[in-house]
């Protein structure tokens, strides 16, 4: 979780009104160990050398989010599937929940990285939350482990390593919780 530099985004808010505004991003790691849609992320391993890295399944505003935007899609009067929820939900619920606003991806994920914006700006919309696009960076961590996620959100993260633990409580204290 390193400050990078000030990137200029273009906010696109839930009211429609466009606004420029200058952000600072923070570079997040995040263990997504709590996704079902996706049995290889659930490796037992920690990530290391990567910095301070948190645990997704420490952050129940992500789960709940996925499912909810899951759930605006599904129909009801049908059996539901045995996993609710895609890759593009989870990516939408971390757009909304940590700000994301890049994530260092490989470049075949660039359609479902769309498809999550699309259900986030709708899912913002419904709830009046405010809502960036997140952007694609290649990433250049070809020996970061599948359940590693790399993204620069807007929150205010110091860089400092206080434990898988310790990083997942700092960093619920400053991510959105849309329904508090």
């Amino acid at each position: 979780m390193n400050r990078e530099e000030p990137d200029m985004q273009t906010a696109r808010r839930a009211d429609t009104r466009p606004a420029t505004c200058r952000e600072t991003l923070s570079r997040c790691a995040l263990v997504v160990d709590g996704n079902s849609h996706r049995p290889d992320l659930s490796n037992p391993c920690l990530p290391q050398n990567f910095g301070p890295v948190a645990a997704e399944s420490m952050l129940p505003a992500v789960r709940t989010v996925a499912q909810m935007i899951a759930a605006s899609r599904h129909r009801f009067d049908r059996q539901s599937p045995r996993v609710f929820t895609d890759e593009a939900d989870w990516f939408a619920a971390r757009i909304i929940i940590f700000r994301a606003r890049r994530f260092h991806l490989n470049l075949n994920l660039h359609f479902m990285l769309e498809t999550a914006n699309r259900r986030a700006e709708a899912f913002a919309k419904t709830h009046r939350l405010p809502f960036t696009p997140a952007k694609l960076r290649i990433s250049l961590y070809a020996d970061r482990p599948n359940n590693l996620l790399m993204m620069d959100c807007a929150l205010d993260l110091d860089g400092s390593d206080l434990g898988l633990i310790e990083n997942s409580r700092r960093l619920a204290g400053l991510i959105r919780q849309p329904f508090a």
